[in-house]
């Protein structure tokens, strides 16, 4: 008979869950100094009667919890927090600190700024190359957590800081890293302890957070430009020397005695503008990235985030429109005023384009002719951009008027954006 099955000697602890062997396979039990009379197999432990106790506290002290799904592999959970109406709600910054992600983290803020560091060559391709230095940041925030995509930003503008210049690492962590960051921050969230700050509308929240970024750091530019008398043109160097390039260009073609502007005013222009231009174009490339990094990370299974209807959703807050109001009138004032109040209003005239944009999506979807309407219109777009005064002026309109709520919401198709 197996030791299982007969009754327990007197003295004797199982334990069930240990293998016991059968008789025939082991010595007699009897025979072994362990199952002697008033000797006990195994020492018997007091039971524990706070096991769920225990797990609520090492949950709430790890703010992590591990499920197994059904085929047993082991995936992270979402940590859970309880807002004000006390429903549990998932906050998107899933930053796990392991070695693999530091070093993921700390690789993306390296290709980041090897990227930017392009500029320095001074070609074409460099300049080119150059546009994507935000996609390595929106990678790693989107993918791994928001705060390793601050590590990876932190890293980058380090990196840039020894090398090639100081003001290099400068340029880049303001009109780059950080626009890059603040996108993802917003578009996750923002997520603040355990709770979100933000709920609703995260794209238009994610597009005011880079124009926000961008604005300060041009009209930082252009303060210390003008207290220290062109001490900090080397960033936009480049930039402003293909400028003066065209123009040079320009001015040789022309016939003598054809009328158009004089050098002079070409050049006045160009000092006047390039600022306001640069900041345009930075926050079209920086809502380019943000879309084209989440696209990425959705297509690779990293992003946990719910990919949002940005056509009914995009709706910036009123008091962009009013600041855009505002920073119109002062830019027809000279001086340092008028110039930093250019910059602000061709950022956010270029944010409320998009809301303009999202409201043009949003009339012709559902319709047969939809998708050749947006053809056409952003053909005409990239040809020649003056659309986008119009759709300033819709987006500005959208913000006091609500033209979306007014019409029928139409089922949202598998393709749309």
């Amino acid at each position: 008979m197996c030791f299982a099955d007969r009754p327990p000697r007197q003295g004797e602890v199982f334990a069930p869950h240990r293998k016991v062997p059968s008789s025939n396979q082991s010595p007699s039990f009897a025979s072994r100094p362990s199952l002697r009379p008033g000797r006990t197999r195994l020492k018997s432990r007091p039971r524990r009667r706070d096991g769920p106790v225990r797990a609520l506290f090492l949950l709430a002290r790890h703010e992590r919890a591990f499920r197994f799904d059904q085929t047993g592999a082991e995936t992270r959970s979402r940590r859970v927090s309880r807002d004000r109406t006390g429903i549990s709600a998932a906050v998107p910054d899933r930053s796990v600190y392991n070695w693999t992600n530091i070093g993921i983290s700390i690789c993306g803020g390296l290709a980041a700024a090897a990227v930017f560091a392009v500029l320095t060559k001074g070609t074409l391709a460099g300049l080119a190359l150059a546009h994507l230095a935000p996609l390595p940041i929106v990678i790693v925030a989107l993918g791994l957590g928001v705060r390793h995509g601050a590590s990876a930003a932190i890293v980058g503008t380090i990196a840039l800081s020894f090398w090639p210049h100081y003001l290099f690492g400068m340029a880049y962590g303001l009109l780059v890293a950080l626009p890059a960051w603040l996108g993802c921050y917003a578009a996750a969230g923002a997520p603040w302890g355990r709770r979100d700050l933000l709920s609703v509308n995260l794209s238009a929240w994610a597009v005011t957070a880079i124009s926000v970024a961008i604005i300060g750091a041009l009209v930082l530019f252009l303060s210390l430009a003008y207290f220290s008398h062109g001490a900090i043109d080397q960033p936009l160097a480049y930039v402003q020397g293909q400028f003066y390039f065209t123009l040079d260009q320009m001015m040789k073609e022309r016939k003598p005695g054809e009328g158009g502007p004089t050098a002079e005013e070409l050049t006045r222009f160009v000092k006047l503008y390039l600022p306001a231009v640069f900041a345009t174009y930075a926050l079209l490339l920086q809502c380019f990235n943000l879309w084209a990094g989440a696209r990425l990370t959705q297509i690779s299974g990293m992003l946990k985030l719910q990919w949002p209807d940005i056509a009914a959703d995009f709706r910036l807050p009123r008091a962009v429109a009013v600041l855009f109001a505002l920073a119109t009138g002062l830019s027809f004032m000279g001086g340092f005023l008028g110039a930093a109040a250019l910059v602000a209003a061709s950022v956010l005239g270029m944010a409320l384009g998009f809301q303009g944009l999202a409201v043009a999506h949003f009339w012709v979807r559902g319709s047969k002719s939809g998708t050749l309407t947006l053809a056409i219109l952003y053909f005409f777009l990239g040809l020649l951009g003056l659309p986008m005064i119009l759709l300033t002026l819709l987006g500005l309109a959208d913000t006091a008027l609500r033209f979306r709520e007014r019409k029928s919401v139409a089922p949202r198709p598998a393709d749309s954006p």
